[in-house]
């Protein structure tokens, strides 16, 4: 399973797609630009060559926007006073994209996340797991587009969590939020603005529970992640199994005196965009395993899976394969097996 994703990085053809990919902007027609992240996941779990062409193809033809013109240069040292403002994109691009090339993207994306907000939900999760993507492939330029991505739709969840009293564990503290907020509705479509309307909800500011005080933090929360997507098949929740194996791959670049902190923000994240969903109640994860495993008599191959996903051209069926294998690389549980499974059969968009 694991021979193909660590030659990401060598797979020319890949290298040459991204490139290219610099002439989209940073959203598509009616959602954010996948085009990157879905190639990586297709090389990571064997693409051919001309199907990964065909992929970028077809993006090109059905969702791609053209990047905006440079507005002006921008100096490393003032990128911090474009936080937030998404028409500088292409020019904090430009910006990181030179700043890599003379000194390195590890000091980059270590000075990146030592002067701007973490901000796990900005252009919902997604600034994070482009990031991700374009660390396995080593490419430069996605690593300059991640992280003017970060900076430029920067959302900062900033709430006081001073005196809140810890959740006893990751699943009681988001059962509690459904206890509170279950049902509760957001009108709009878009993931960001629903969080943003959750996050100025007062009944949601009185029933957030404190971080879980525990050393496995990320591993509760990616157990309880895939379990809440299976049993939901919601759209934002999908994109906090992402999220959270994201910030997994991220760990190395967050400075470890503040890692406290950066973890407060992704709970903050998650919380918002589970309760931006109503809050559905959930059984136990090992609930759901035993469930899964019942119901599905025989569990398809990695291979199979992988297969699936590269026929497709739904960028979240493959991103989410991916993914999950990933996870279960760290983590082994055959529960991510059963929700790709589950997943797939539900999205059966082939490639043209």
């Amino acid at each position: 399973m694991t021979a193909s994703m660590a030659g990401i990085s060598r797979n020319a053809v890949l290298q040459g797609l991204l490139d290219k990919n610099r002439e989209f902007a940073l959203n598509g027609k009616g959602t954010t630009n996948h085009c990157p992240m879905a190639l990586g996941a297709l090389a990571g779990m064997g693409a051919s060559d001309n199907r990964l062409q065909e992929f970028f193809a077809h993006w090109h033809d059905t969702y791609a926007l053209p990047v905006l013109p440079l507005n002006q240069i921008i100096r490393y040292e003032d990128f911090q006073n474009y936080l937030g403002k998404r028409e500088y994109f292409a020019d904090l691009q430009s910006c990181f994209a030179s700043r890599i090339a003379e000194r390195g993207e590890n000091e980059v994306i270590r000075d990146v996340f030592g002067l701007v907000p973490f901000a796990p939900a900005t252009t919902a999760f997604h600034a994070l797991i482009r990031l991700a993507y374009a660390l396995q492939a080593n490419h430069a330029g996605e690593i300059a587009a991640s992280l003017a991505a970060l900076v430029a739709a920067n959302f900062d969840i900033n709430i006081d969590m001073t005196g809140r009293q810890a959740a006893s564990s990751v699943a009681a503290g988001f059962k509690e939020l459904s206890n509170h907020m279950s049902g509760q509705t957001y009108p709009d479509r878009m993931i960001v603005e629903k969080m943003r309307a959750v996050v100025n909800d007062e009944q949601f500011l009185q029933c957030l529970p404190g971080v879980p005080v525990t050393d496995n933090l990320l591993e509760e929360l990616a157990l309880w992640a895939i379990s809440a997507y299976g049993q939901t098949g919601d759209f934002t929740i999908l994109h906090i199994v992402t999220g959270i194996n994201a910030t997994r791959q991220l760990l190395p670049y967050l400075d470890k005196n503040v890692l406290t902190s950066r973890l407060q923000d992704l709970w903050l994240a998650l919380c918002a965009a589970y309760v931006s969903v109503g809050a559905p109640a959930l059984v136990d994860a090992a609930v759901y395993e035993n469930h899964m495993r019942a119901k599905h008599g025989q569990v398809r191959s990695w291979a199979v899976l992988f297969a699936m996903a590269i026929n497709s051209n739904d960028d979240h069926v493959i991103k989410f394969t991916y993914t999950c294998a990933l996870e279960i690389s760290l983590r082994p549980n055959i529960l991510y097996q059963l929700v790709v499974m589950e997943m797939q059969d539900a999205h059966t968009v082939s490639a043209s």
